[in-house]
Formats: C-alpha cells, structure tokens, sequence
C-alpha cells in the first residue's frame, strides 16, 4: 500500500507527551519534514506499527483499615454571571441540562453547589441582582425579593435532584447601602443572614456554608461577627468557610491568623483557598495540622475540551494525597454566558444559546462523574491506596491514584487512577485488605482520542489481588459499587444556531423581577417591571447608588443583548426616564480591558463602542468611546415615553428622537458589535426592542 504519514501519527498521538495541542504542534512540523521525504524516495510499502513497550509496574496496597480523611465531594461554583442564560433554556434542554449537572448517577453528579449572594454590580460575567438592593427592602422584605435572578431557582433545582447536595454562599461585591460604603459592617453581616433565612422561608432552602468576600483580604474581627450574627438568627448550622484568596501570597494566611486567636478559629468551620492545585497541590503544615477540613474554594480548568479535562481530573485527584485537600469547587458550573465575555468555556460543560436550545456535554463533566459517582461525602480516603507517582528523577508527575471507603462496616470501595503525565503504559498491581469487599470491580474509563466514561469489563479481584494496565492520558474509575451510569438524553440535541436576528422584545409574556429574555446585565440591575402608565411591561434599571465592588471601580449600569458579530443594523427602542439622570444606547458595543483586571484591579472592564447619551434635560451626545461625534438637544424628558432609532450602515450613523432625525455622522472606525442599553443610578426603563439587519424586516 502507499504510505500516508498520518496512519503512523494518530494511533501513537495517545503515547506522546501531554498536552495533545502542544504535541499536534510537533507532529505537524514532524510531518512536514517525513512527507516529503517519503515521497522524494517513491516508498511504498507497508508500515509495521512499533512495538508497544511493556509497560512499567507499580504496586500499591489498598488497607481498608489506613488512617486518611473524610471526603467530602466535588462541587460548582455559580457566579459572576456564570448561569445566566441558562434559566432561558426551553425545555426539555433545560431538564437535560440539569440532569447532566446534578442528577446522581447521571453526569457530575455534584454533591455541593456553591452560589453567588448578588450585590448588583460587575462580578465577572455581568452583574447579579440583590434580594435587598435597599435598605427599605431590607428592613421590609418581600417574597418578590427573593424571586430575583435565578440562583434561588438554579438551587431548588439541584436540590430537587439531589436533596443531599450541600449550599453555599458568598459574596463578590454588596449594595451601597450597606455599611454606608464598608463592606465589613454588621449591616453585611444581616443582609447575610437575612440571605440564609430568606433561602429557607421562600424556597425551603437549607444553606450550609457561608463564604467571606471572593478574593478580597479578610477581616478577622468581622469573621467572629459574622459567627456572632448567624447564632442570634437562628443559624448556628451554617459553617463559615475562610477565606476564598486566590494570591500565593494570601491563599492560607487565614489559618495561622485563626490558629493564634481560639475565638477566631472556633468561628470557623473549614479552611479554603481558590486554585490551590496551582501551587503544586501543596498546602502548608500548619493546615494541615489545624484540624479543621481544607477546600479548594475555586478551582478552574477552562476549555471544555480533553485539556481542560485533563486539568481537572489532576487536580481532583492529586490535592488529597500531595495537600490533604478534600473538596474541590470548581468554577464554573456551566458555561452560561456569552461567549465573547470574560473567561469564555469556564464551564464543565456548555449551554449558552437558549434560542436554539443547543448544548454540548464535554469532557470535563466526565471527569467529575469518575469522582463523584464512585464516592459520596462522607467515604473516607485510604492514605496508603492514595499517591502520586513520579518520573524516574521527580521532576514531574506522571500519575496518581486515590482510594475510598464507604463509612462504618460498609466494605465497599472504589480505586481513582489518572495517567495524564504518563509517558507510558503502566502495570498496576493491587493488594486488598483491612476488611475491604472481596468482589469483582466495574470498570469505567476515559483516554484521550477516545470515548469518555466508558464502562469496560469487570476486573477479577483473586486472593485480595488484581491488575490493570493504564494507558498514558487516560482516567479509571473502579468500584465494588454498582449503580453508576452515563446519561444519554431521548432526543437528539438541537442543533447551534446564531443569536436571533432580527430580534424583537416588548417584555409583556416576561416574568416579573426576572431579567430580560436573553439579556445578560453587566453592571446594575435590569428587571421585568410594571410600565406606570399602564402599557404591559418593561426592562427597568433598578439600582440608584454604586455599590461596594469586587476588585474595582466598575462603571454605571449596562445591559447587553445580541450577537458580537453584528455589523450593519438598526436599533429601535421606547425610553424613559425619571426627574434626573442619563441614560444610553450603545451600538457596535464590545467589552475591553477585560483580561487585565485580574492581573491590574484598578482597571475596570469597558465598553467601546458607539454611544448615545441623553440626559433628563434633553442634551445629548454620540460617542465612540471618549471621541464625541455629535451633540445637541431636544425637549426636556420630563417622564415621557420616547423612541430612538439608531443605525449604524456601512460608517454611516443616523440617530433619530421620536422619528425626528438628530444627527448623521460618518465613522467607519468600529466594523461590528452586541447592542447594551444603559444608565446612570437611575431608574430608567426600556421597552419595545427591535434591532433588525439594514434592509430587513
């Protein structure tokens, strides 16, 4: 036969060093050199595969009786925006979806849902709103109030899958009222608890944890006052956890400030640090000896694809044995957010286009299912089944293994192994004993270029013995353990579409309090509101003061709707305005910045784009960023409906007010772009939202 270069490359692509971008990179150029040569010589002929080499052994003993810790599970993190579009699914995808999430013996089957407490400002993917935006609100609840935004709703839906699924909350940022402006205030430490009693009351809730403020320096004295006030409400079950840091520096800083002071450290139910894998899944001695259980707050494997899946099954599995890590939160939950956004694919899997109900189940969640329906919280690791093995020299990992009990007399247990270092196959031999079950094991595996979480055949176990050959980049599950399965939906999945176009909203089928259909806020608060004059329903700005923000000064309130792709289009929509303020329409809008903020708090996420500013007075201006295009003014406001038309075709922008034209101005600088509308901390309202291709309907 003729020789095609790529019969020799893709069956070996498994055995090549990980990760597999990095080794596609080498094959091409190795390609590129073996092609020509092969055809220059006229070989023909055929290709003998080399012979595998035999794999290297490894024994491990599994002592059912071995000290280790409690395991307590892996869970997602709901936050920042994460989740938005995803209560805009139809169903049955958003059932589907679901199941995947938290459904047990299902998909990632996860046992702890942690979710963002809203404070109405800029949290990473768009802001999410408060139960208590005010202090009037606060002093007054209402069950509206506790309708807002969806993570009430994700939350019952976990629980109702999964009733033994833990909650837990914490906060990004608060609503200005609080404190006057200080985060750290006993007004935080009420709205807090009123959080927890509101989750019971309204929805029959039970939270179980409660964080600090994500990645922003801790107050020791306030950590007790948040213990203090939980007790006074009722809430003595909720444990704190401390202190969601993600800098090297600050990660464990919480715990020898709590080992010097006994009050702060008996407020305090668990430690936590955010991407502690990233340090080597090392976590310092005096943590591991403060006898108080240590998490991984937020872990992150960004891609949806076998490398991000690789990451997470790293760090799901070597934090324990190298950190005595023994829960794991990842974020995100799902990819639920727009993909032009800040971190795109954050998700373990992804569901971000409700118009067309597609969603892709990917890698990652696999992952979490070769955890989580193998164990629950409570199983107990085996320290002398749980280790990492090294290269020959230690100077990286090659794989690692994790065993697990189930508590009491129970004798079952299941055996975690990941090979993603590997460099080649391995022999796995296993001793059994310290009163563990003595029957077969199922099998269950994901490898690279295959299929993942697959069941294999079942593993005799003989004389408290049995063996496994583990290829490179692959994942095993084993168990005595029966029940695990790989969900499958009925029905094919839709197909992706783009974002509607063109695209019409009047918000009069919308549920009040909830966000507009397939709106995603950015900062402030946008909900479904009662038009005062009578006439259905609106999108309204809800929040009239800045808010205590989460690593910088974000700007006013902005929502955005559509596809960055849109070039040529016109935008019409219904305006209103109270006594004061400013609101705006933005064209060709993208977010800039972005990926700076973590490394540079003090720069905000922004817009650009084509902005058209009118104040309550009837001055106006057109904006591409800070360039002003045109400027002039109409009639005071004065609360009255009105109708812009805004059209941006090929560099030419025409602005109309209540179909009189304002201004034509030309400016070919921005090619394409979503639509936001904005505000300042006002109570503007939008209604009547058509935005339709130049020439279209």
């Amino acid at each position: 036969m003729v020789f095609d270069v790529n019969d020799f490359f893709e069956p070996w692509q498994a055995q090549l060093e990980f990760p597999p971008q990095k080794t596609n990179k080498k094959m091409k150029k190795m390609k590129k050199i073996i092609t020509p040569t092969i055809a220059l010589l006229g070989l023909a002929f055929s290709l003998v595969p080399p012979v595998a080499a035999q794999p290297s052994e490894i024994v491990v003993t599994i002592d059912g009786k071995s000290p280790g810790r409690v395991f307590e599970g892996v869970g997602a993190l709901s936050a920042g925006a994460s989740s938005r579009l995803l209560i805009d699914y139809p169903e049955p995808q958003r059932s589907e979806v679901l199941d995947y999430l938290f459904k047990p013996n299902y998909g990632a089957n996860l046992h702890h849902l942690k979710v963002e407490i809203g404070g109405d400002i800029q949290s990473t993917d768009g802001s999410e709103p408060s139960h208590a935006a005010t202090r009037e609100e606060f002093l007054n609840p209402r069950p509206e109030y506790f309708e807002r935004g969806y993570e009430w709703w994700l939350m019952k839906e976990a629980k109702k899958r999964n009733p033994d699924i833990l909650l837990e909350g914490l906060q990004w940022g608060a609503p200005g009222w609080i404190g006057e402006g200080k985060f750290y205030s006993q007004d935080n430490a009420d709205f807090i608890a009123s959080f927890i009693k509101g989750a019971k009351k309204y929805h029959g809730l039970t939270m179980d944890y409660q964080g600090i403020w994500n990645e922003t320096m801790y107050d020791t004295e306030w950590i007790k006052l948040l213990r203090r006030t939980l007790d006074a409400n009722g809430l003595k079950h909720v444990g704190i956890s401390a202190a969601d840091l993600w800098k090297p520096e600050e990660k464990w800083l919480i715990v020898d400030d709590a080992l010097r002071d006994p009050a702060l450290l008996s407020s305090i139910a668990t430690f936590n640090a955010h991407t502690a894998h990233m340090i080597g899944f090392q976590t310092p001695k005096s943590a591991k000896d403060s006898g108080k259980p240590l998490w991984d707050g937020e872990a992150h494997a960004y891609g949806g694809d076998w490398y991000a899946a690789a990451n997470h099954i790293r760090f799901n599995l070597r934090s324990y044995p190298m950190g005595k890590i023994t829960k794991l939160i990842s974020w995100s939950l799902i990819t639920s957010y727009h993909d032009y956004l800040i971190a795109p694919k954050s998700g373990m899997m992804k569901a971000n286009e409700p118009w067309s109900g597609h969603y892709d189940v990917q890698p990652p969640l696999w992952m979490i299912a070769h955890v989580n329906q193998f164990a629950k919280p409570g199983w107990r690791y085996l320290d002398s089944g749980s280790k990492v093995f090294e290269y020959e020299g230690g100077t990286r990992e090659g794989l690692s293994v994790v065993s697990l009990r189930a508590p009491g007399d129970d004798p079952n247990y299941s055996v975690l192994i990941e090979s993603m270092d590997a460099k080649e196959p391995h022999r796995m031999t296993f001793t059994v004993k310290g009163g563990l079950a003595t029957g077969d094991l199922s099998c269950w595996r994901s490898v690279f270029n295959g299929v993942c979480f697959e069941r294999q055949e079942d593993i005799a176990v003989r004389d408290g013995k049995f063996t496994l050959d583990v290829l490179p980049n692959a994942v095993y599950s084993l168990t005595t353990t029966r029940g695990q399965s790989k969900g499958e939906v009925p029905l094919p999945i839709p197909q992706s579409k783009p974002f509607p176009f063109p695209f019409r909203e009047d918000f009069d089928g919308a549920a009040l309090h909830q966000p507009g259909r397939y709106f995603s806020d950015v900062h402030g608060t946008f909900m479904v509101a009662e038009r005062q004059d009578g006439k259905g329903r609106s999108l309204k700005q809800t929040i009239t003061r800045p808010g205590i923000p989460w690593l910088h000064n974000a700007f006013s309130p902005q929502t955005i709707i559509g596809d960055v792709t849109w070039k040529d289009y016109r935008i019409e929509a219904d305006l209103q305005l109270p006594d004061a303020g400013h609101l705006v329409v933005w064209s060709h809008a993208k977010m800039v910045n972005s990926p700076t903020r973590y490394i540079l708090p003090e720069v905000a996420p922004q817009f650009q784009g084509y902005a058209f500013i009118i104040e309550a007075n009837g001055v106006w201006r057109l904006k591409r960023m800070e360039v002003q295009l045109a400027e002039g003014r109409v009639p005071e406001l004065k609360q009255d409906w009105h109708r812009i038309g805004f059209e941006v075709r090929n560099g030419l922008i025409s602005i109309s007010w209540d179909s009189k034209t304002l201004a034509e101005v030309k400016d070919a600088t921005l090619k394409q772009g979503v639509v936001a509308f904005g505000s300042g901390w006002n109570s503007a309202q939008f209604d009547n939202v058509k935005i339709s291709a130049i020439g279209g309907e």
